[in-house]
């Protein structure tokens, strides 16, 4: 079905370009609006924006806002639509890496989650297109259930902004923007892109297509597709056997623009078929340390596309509505209700052939309301709204194996205000915030035992903002915010290996919540020479809940022996800094480096917090405006440092030592070249491991097993109209 709905989409934008083509009217592109206060100045050409060097004939001329999601006194980063597109096959979480102080934590080379600060999981809230994600997202071997190739933007948000977006942002905000809707377009727009890629035998396509109605230049609509098949990936040496994956991935918008009315829908599927790496899953307790002695697969099979058992399968649903009103004086009112289904399954070997049965079935929908309302009046700013949210997961009968998780049902309503002010050069914000949260959870352990329980958790949060602007060069913003986070389900009551990482996980019924107040400093300089910013933050929380591993006990059950990790409870402070530096030496030369330091210890002991981020240094060079006939290319060369984890702590590991420094390679070359006034094609050749180097990841929960990818050389060519 999504393969057809991707030609359909391709088939439709070449008939309708191909007459845009031979049209002898003429059509001026779309111009965009860029936020003044962005930290992206990419020269616009290497964006895919064309200059108007000379005189044009004007029919028409659309200007279409960008809207900021974050707030002026917040301290975020955007990433660019032209970013997403030159990163297309690789994961949400190594296109987030652009941003400073944000990295992974993967369990083997397909399921990485973003790290924000040194948090991640439940600690970092997603918003995609003005919807909190709600999924499995809770386990480490899961992956956030969002195609990024159907976002116009992303917004990664450092501070603890729980007051507009509720709990669980302790870490961060990731913002998954949506472009506006094509109100008055008169052409039809989008892009059919394609990508090859050496790692994995992978091939994907991405197609997009907007525009207008014909007799209602009002009523705009979006489609897009994403298809993705790929086989066993590998390391530098050997091949990771049941690594591939089979994406299918569409969505679709509406919207009706009339005066100060607007209404819009949107709706997306995302599904995805993912093998899990043999060497995870273990048999007895001797082959479990004679892995972790060897840190790699005792055995290693030919390279294979087919998915064998074990294999993870995801499908998620998300519907949402949205209604805009501009009601002049009296302010702006929104509203948005969203709709999410998320269906997982995993598939182990098991005896008797029964592999076939999913040995976890879950099944979870939510349903949740947003209401907003916005007045804008002489320097200031109020914004006040509710939110409810409704979740219900259920475990599927039938698998005959204990599920990891009990059923549960979580209720959340929050109501919240925000003043701003404005006055010249500064501007300041103060916000406050009050969450309900009620979750009911029942169960049947191994031994047919009923356990859950009733939890009741209400908390107010807070956020202090400001920003001062000494000069056109010079910025300074800071925010100072309290958020909490209650402990998911899965660390109260899990009692199970998780599929993906081979860990057996306990968890523990007496936790309370994460209590955190966190303060982030940005400091910015901005000149036609060089750009530099830092962030710097201090943050403590008390209860702050993760996995430790018990070293030296296993758990033994019919699928084999496990390393057994507990939930644990401790006050814990984490201070760091962030670094991002662009330098312009020569006109179409520019330098970029991004690094982040991290420093995480339980407040009592002084102990080094597992899984934190080691310090890491990206950068790059990049030659931009390289003139090729009528085309426009760049070339640019990458390099990532990352330290061996010294901040690290024996006890809390299954092995005494940490993977030591390593050094990867990478180059990217492209060229967008025209056809005609409105078409452009762009060729991209990329390269990640250039030189193939072997290593190992700290923060990959795989590392025990396993060394992280090899060499992936990215074969692309997209239309766009």
């Amino acid at each position: 079905m999504i393969k057809t709905t991707i030609l359909c989409i391709a088939l439709a934008a070449c008939t309708v370009s191909w007459a845009n083509i031979n049209s002898t009217k003429p059509i001026i592109p779309v111009l965009k609006s860029e936020q003044a206060d962005s930290t992206n100045t990419k020269n616009n050409k290497q964006n895919g924006k064309s200059k108007l060097n000379k005189e044009q004939n004007i029919g028409e001329i659309v200007v279409t806002g960008v809207r900021q999601q974050a707030s002026i006194n917040s301290v975020s980063n955007k990433i660019d639509e032209s970013l997403i597109d030159r990163s297309m096959g690789k994961s949400l979480a190594s296109i987030l890496e652009h941003v400073s102080g944000v990295s992974s934590i993967q369990t083997g080379t397909t399921v990485a989650k973003p790290v924000i600060n040194g948090m991640y999981g439940n600690r970092i809230l997603i918003v995609n297109n003005g919807a909190r994600q709600t999924g499995q997202q809770w386990g480490v071997d899961h992956a956030p259930e969002i195609d990024q190739n159907s976002s116009g933007s992303i917004e990664v948000i450092k501070g603890a902004e729980s007051v507009r977006y509720g709990s669980e942002a302790l870490g961060g905000i990731i913002v998954m923007n949506q472009k506006a809707l094509p109100y008055g377009q008169t052409a039809l727009s989008g892009h059919l892109r394609t990508l090859y890629g050496n790692n994995g035998k992978r091939y994907s396509v991405v197609a997009q297509a907007e525009g207008t109605m014909p007799f209602s230049k009002n009523l705009a609509w979006r489609l897009q597709g994403t298809y993705a098949n790929s086989g066993d990936q590998s390391t530098a040496k050997y091949v990771l056997n049941n690594t591939g994956y089979r994406e299918h991935d569409f969505s679709a918008s509406l919207g009706y623009k009339l005066n100060a009315l607007k209404l819009e829908g949107y709706y997306s599927m995302y599904n995805l078929k993912l093998g899990v790496l043999n060497s995870a899953q273990l048999g007895s307790e001797d082959l479990l340390k004679e892995r972790i002695a060897l840190g790699q697969p005792a055995e290693v099979y030919p390279y294979s596309r087919h998915i064998n058992y074990p294999f993870q399968q995801i499908v998620h649903h998300t519907a949402i509505g949205k209604v805009y009103f501009d009601a002049g004086k009296y302010g702006n009112f929104f509203w948005q209700t969203a709709f999410q289904a998320d269906d997982r399954q995993e598939n182990r070997i098991r005896r008797m052939n029964l592999s076939y049965i999913p040995a976890v079935s879950m099944y979870l929908t939510s349903f949740q309301n947003q209401l907003k309302w916005n007045l804008a009046y002489n320097k200031w700013n109020t914004e006040a709204g509710a939110t409810y949210l409704h979740i219900r997961n259920r475990n599927q009968t039938g698998t005959g194996v204990v599920p990891l998780i009990p059923n549960y049902t979580e209720y959340d309503l929050g109501i919240y205000a925000i003043q701003k002010y404005r006055n010249g050069n500064w501007t300041a914000e103060a916000g406050i915030r009050f969450d309900n949260q009620e979750t009911r959870a029942s169960g049947y352990d191994y031994t047919g035992k009923l356990y859950g329980g009733h939890h009741v958790f209400s908390n107010f949060s807070y956020n202090l903002g400001t920003s001062y602007r000494f000069n056109e060069q010079l910025k300074l913003t800071s925010n100072l915010g309290l958020a909490w986070r209650a402990p998911h389900v899965h660390e109260l009551y899990s009692n199970g290996n998780e599929l993906g990482s081979g860990m057996f996980v306990m968890g523990d019924s007496t936790m309370h919540s994460e209590q955190s107040t966190k303060w982030v400093t940005s400091l910015s300089y901005r000149s036609a020479f060089a750009e530099v910013r830092v962030d710097a933050y201090l943050q403590w929380i008390n209860g702050y809940i993760y996995d430790e591993p018990l070293k030296g006990r296993y758990v033994t059950v019919i699928s084999g022996s496990y390393p057994l990790f507990q939930y644990k409870q401790t006050d814990a402070f984490f201070r760091g800094i962030d670094f991002d530096v662009r330098l312009r030496p020569i006109q179409h030369v520019e330098y970029h480096l991004l690094s982040g330091l991290i420093w995480a210890n339980e407040k009592q002991t002084g102990n080094y917090l597992p899984y934190i981020p080691s310090a890491r240094f990206d950068h790059d060079i990049t030659w931009e405006d390289i003139r090729v006939g009528k085309g426009n290319a760049w070339l640019q060369l990458k390099h990532r440092l990352v330290l061996k984890q010294t901040r690290f702590n024996p006890a809390n590991d299954l092995i005494d030592f940490t993977p030591p420094t390593y050094n990867l390679f990478g180059l990217e070359a492209g060229i967008d070249w025209p056809l005609g006034e409105r078409n452009k094609l762009r060729m991209l050749l990329a390269a990640d491991n250039l030189f193939n180097n072997e290593y190992k990841e700290y923060t990959n929960r795989s590392r025990y097993y396993a060394h992280d990818m090899g060499r992936d050389i990215r074969f692309s060519i997209g239309w766009f109209f």
